[in-house]
């Protein structure tokens, strides 16, 4: 890791606690800058303000869940399993996750424009990948044939599927078993799509 990657690093994972402790709207420039150690010239060096260091936060926690995800995409399970395992992770990630979701509940229509282009983009990767994933199920014979077009619907269906369990999952994990209402998910599913 080059020095300037270790010291946006070190200034991410420093907003990161204090973002997901006091809030976008209660943290400061002055609290980023003490808790990471690096002065606010140092901070405005890499960041134009606040706004862009909670940006950077949520993409590079963003960018590490779609590198899990690619993991489970490209691994050789099967593709039921495949899904499965994609929730699954999405689903730990999101508990990893809390506070900043708790953020974003909370300052939602300020950090909602900021994150709108973000959420569209890992929107669009995710369906990709669970495209992905129903095209290895084709391809095994797990899954019968489908049209191209179809195959995205299907995959934004999932993604909305889930993005309805991610609001009573984040609320009360612990009394939630995520596996349970992601196995049910998948078996309705892959009943519609599968030989």
């Amino acid at each position: 890791m080059e020095k300037e990657d270790y010291v946006i690093s070190e200034i991410l994972v420093a907003a990161k606690s204090l973002f997901g402790q006091f809030g976008l709207k209660k943290t400061t420039i002055e609290d980023i800058s003490l808790a990471s150690g690096k002065g606010k010239s140092t901070l405005y060096n890499y960041f134009p303000g606040k706004n862009e260091i909670f940006e950077a936060v949520v993409k590079y926690e963003m960018q590490s869940v779609i590198r899990r995800l690619l993991e489970t995409v490209d691994s050789s399970l099967p593709a039921k399993k495949k899904l499965k395992t994609f929730l699954t992770v999405q689903s730990t990630a999101m508990a990893e996750l809390h506070s900043l979701y708790k953020v974003l509940f909370e300052d939602m229509i300020e950090s909602r424009k900021m994150l709108m282009p973000l959420r569209l983009k890992y929107e669009e990767t995710q369906i990709d990948m669970i495209t992905r994933i129903i095209l290895t199920g084709i391809d095994s014979g797990e899954f019968k044939q489908l049209a191209v077009a179809h195959i995205r619907k299907i995959a934004l269906v999932i993604i909305i599927a889930f993005r309805g369990l991610h609001f009573p999952l984040s609320i009360n994990p612990a009394e939630i078993r995520p596996t349970e209402y992601f196995d049910a998910l998948i078996d309705m599913l892959v009943e519609g799509i599968g030989n």
